[in-house]
């Protein structure tokens, strides 16, 4: 496709928007939405990430299991080249509303190299798998092994102490994304997005159409071609124009506010389990550091 083409399907104002500001919901069960500019969604904090563990929590814990799985096999003298967690690939909400790195799309298209294109794992010897899980011989070298191997020892360490919790925040979370697609303030975005596209010369009646595409598919051996990096990069440009992410974005932090009104005490429990194992995690990895 022609590349001045796109720009200058592109080149258009910056879409009116009646939403700015606290805007009334046009239907009865929309809640009310602040919609402010998003000018770095790699930095945008949703209401419901209060209560949920970053993608740098997220991998201190796996380092904190990873630890402990590996001293509890040198008890039964085994060694295990168990991979490191990989580092979290994009920010909380870095692709929560899809694409929106225009530098990114040019390079990359819809394509995301750091999960598709990880080493795979290193196989372990199976003595080492029965160990770390606990589903072979009770008794190794004279030693008794943990209930649920080495993997559920680890597990109760990292739980001690923790009031069970759940995964209320993160299904609120789902939750609040899907109520979001189908607000009407957020479908009115869609439109605008759609009907940029088709000037640029694409047809999806939604981003996630477009990330979607069969012909975009991610894989080990994916290499974004032409057509997917103009794409993308109209993608990215057709949100800034149509303002979808700020209004996707407003829109889902009003449904995480409602649904936080109406679980606090809930989530209130479950991110005290959550600061509980994230102290334990840190413990568990100081003194193995020393």
């Amino acid at each position: 496709m022609d590349n001045a083409r796109v720009t200058a399907a592109l080149l258009v104002p910056l879409a009116p928007l009646v939403l700015a500001g606290c805007a009334a919901p046009p239907h009865r069960d929309e809640p009310p939405a602040r919609i402010v500019h998003i000018a770095d969604v790699a930095a945008l904090v949703l209401p419901l990430d209060a209560y949920r563990p970053t993608p740098a929590q997220r991998r201190s814990v796996q380092r904190a299991e990873k630890t402990l799985v590996m001293a509890c096999l040198r008890r039964f003298g085994l060694a295990a080249d168990i991979a490191d967690p990989a580092p979290p690939p994009f920010a909380q909400n870095a692709r929560r509303y899809g694409l929106a790195d225009e530098v990114r799309a040019k390079k990359l298209g819809y394509s995301t190299p750091e999960i598709s294109k990880r080493p795979p794992r290193p196989e372990l010897p199976q003595q080492v798998r029965q160990v770390a899980w606990g589903d072979g011989p009770a008794t190794v070298r004279g030693r008794r092994v943990p209930a649920e191997g080495c993997v559920g020892e680890a597990d109760r360490r990292l739980n001690a102490g923790v009031q069970p919790g759940g995964t209320l925040a993160d299904r609120l979370a789902f939750a609040s994304l899907e109520a979001s697609e189908q607000d009407t303030r957020v479908r009115a975005a869609f439109a605008r997005w759609s009907t940029c596209m088709k000037r640029a010369g694409h047809s999806y009646a939604t981003p996630m159409d477009a990330n979607r595409d069969r012909r975009f598919r991610d894989a080990r051996k994916h290499d974004a071609d032409q057509l997917e990096t103009e794409t993308a990069v109209a993608d990215v440009r057709c949100k800034h124009q149509s303002r979808l992410i700020d209004v996707w974005a407003g829109a889902e932090a009003a449904y995480q506010e409602r649904a936080i009104a109406r679980h606090r005490p809930e989530l209130d429990r479950e991110r005290k389990a959550l600061d509980a194992r994230l102290r334990n995690a840190t413990k568990a990895l100081i003194r193995t550091d020393k």
